[in-house]
């Protein structure tokens, strides 16, 4: 498998948004809304996003972390930060954890023998890209309802 294929999926390529800038510029007040009848705000999609990026990076640094009980637990009590600093910090916790995907698609991507369930390293970053993707999106749709789109960056797709 080409590890160009994972660096695409963690940064986006052709018709889908570079994962980086999903939440680059928008105001952290903003992360806390939920427009019309959106279920989650862009800042419950981020905490769920890093909860499960760093579960799945744990397995990929051989470590066991323990899995929730019920699914309700890898989401955020609060729908918003309680500050701007509490927004910051998560942004760069999840930019982070990319880039330590990035380290971790360099390796053999077909290792097995790490913790994890017989999983492959490129099992794990499968994981990883397809879960941001999917949520990835969800933000961009909450953004977009609240008039907060595109990113400062100006792309909205390609």
């Amino acid at each position: 498998m080409e590890k160009e294929f994972f660096q695409n999926g963690f940064h986006g390529k052709g018709a889908h948004v570079d994962t980086a800038t999903v939440f680059a510029g928008l105001e952290w007040q903003l992360a806390g809304e939920k427009p019309g009848n959106c279920p989650h705000s862009v800042w419950e999609l981020l905490k769920h996003m890093v909860y499960w990026q760093d579960f799945m990076l744990a397995y990929l640094k051989g470590e066991t972390p323990e899995s929730p009980e019920h699914a309700a637990e890898s989401w955020p009590d609060s729908p918003a930060p309680a500050s701007e600093e509490e927004w910051d910090n998560t942004v760069s916790r999840f930019l982070f954890g990319l880039q330590e995907a990035e380290q971790e698609a360099a390796k053999d991507l077909m290792e097995k023998g790490l913790e994890g369930k017989g999983r492959t390293r490129a099992d794990w970053l499968m994981g990883i890209i397809l879960h941001n993707a999917y949520h990835t999106g969800q933000a961009v749709l909450v953004r977009r309802m609240l008039e907060a789109w595109p990113p400062p960056s100006g792309r909205d797709t390609w």
